[in-house]
């Protein structure tokens, strides 16, 4: 049923418009939301370490968690002790919250971006949980000279950001759940951001680059099994082909799916190198098999116009930092 209603989301057809009194009444319902909060007649939680959240209006994959690397490593780079806030949807850890162990993590204990973002910023603490106001007081009594930098939150208004940057993408169908991708209507989602950036204006996707199991560079291979598990599949693999990897099969799985049923690799074709996100490594590197075929990682970064800019912006927002 998802994925029929998803299917038109992909533009301003006839379905959406069908669908779009259902839109204008979860707009009211958002919008009610919202002014329960505005009016005071609930309280935001306020906290007392800085609050900075990477977010989106839409449903699905906008490349957040790669804008918080690069968000990441550049506040670090100014000093800013930085602690990583992250949902771990789909897993264990999304209850609640509760503060990330050191090392690298289990993607199916505590969820495949929390992983992926500890694989990518190892020395940086993290919570993990879908309880944003719980998130900040873990950090207030863990981490009170850190920022919070928090992946996804947007819309938990339980919480007071004090920052916050949204990812706003380039589609057709702008309208709410469930004629369109909205979670909320961007005349109300833009106003209170601190920040907006767009993939293609703002941010820009790098050329892919390849490291084996291990973390080392390697070539691109000149053909292969493309192998994913994520919300636009499509962009990964024009990305493959960008980087002159010829695919000779693609095998796609849901997003966030666990990629780890028995007998994965027997359902893709012999003799060729398997290329993986970097998002769906972090999940494969669980499997007791992982060596029976050979793998490849092709890992993403982006590029942010103005960084330096953007984080002034961001930091000034946020409220004193302490580093």
């Amino acid at each position: 049923m998802r994925t029929a209603i998803e299917s038109l989301w992909t533009s301003k057809g006839l379905g959406a418009w069908l669908l779009s009194p259902l839109a204008g009444l979860y707009r009211l319902g958002w919008t009610t939301y919202l002014g329960i909060y505005k009016l005071g007649l609930k309280k935001a939680y306020v906290p007392t370490v800085p609050v900075v959240v990477v977010g989106n209006l839409t449903a699905g994959g906008s490349g957040k968690t790669p804008v918080v690397i690069a968000l990441a490593e550049g506040l670090e780079a100014r000093g800013v002790n930085v602690v990583l806030g992250a949902s771990g949807y789909g897993s264990p850890a999304q209850h609640e919250a509760q503060v990330a162990p050191e090392g690298p993590l289990n993607a199916f204990d505590w969820g495949d971006e929390p992983t992926l973002l500890r694989h990518r910023l190892p020395a940086a603490p993290m919570i993990v949980g879908r309880d944003r106001v719980a998130a900040a007081k873990l950090a207030e009594a863990h981490f009170p000279d850190h920022l919070l930098l928090m992946d996804d939150g947007f819309q938990h208004l339980r919480l007071k950001l004090g920052a916050s940057l949204l990812i706003e993408p380039d589609l057709p169908n702008d309208f709410c759940f469930p004629a369109g991708p909205y979670r909320e209507p961007k005349s109300l989602g833009h106003p209170r951001a601190t920040a907006i950036i767009r993939y293609g204006k703002d941010v820009h996707r790098q050329p892919l680059s390849f490291v084996g199991i291990d973390g080392r560079p390697v070539n691109a291979p000149s053909e292969a099994i493309a192998l994913c598990a994520i919300a636009h599949p499509s962009r990964f693999l024009a990305s493959l082909r960008n980087a002159g990897v010829a695919i000779r099969h693609e095998a796609i799985y849901t997003d966030h799916d666990p990629l780890s049923h028995a007998g994965l690799w027997d359902t893709l074709p012999a003799g060729l190198p398997v290329v993986v996100t970097e998002k769906d490594f972090v999940k494969l590197r669980a499997r007791p098999d992982l060596g029976v075929r050979e793998l490849v990682v092709a890992r993403l970064s982006v590029r942010i116009d103005s960084l330096d800019a953007l984080m002034d912006q961001l930091l000034a927002a946020a409220g004193p930092s302490h580093s």
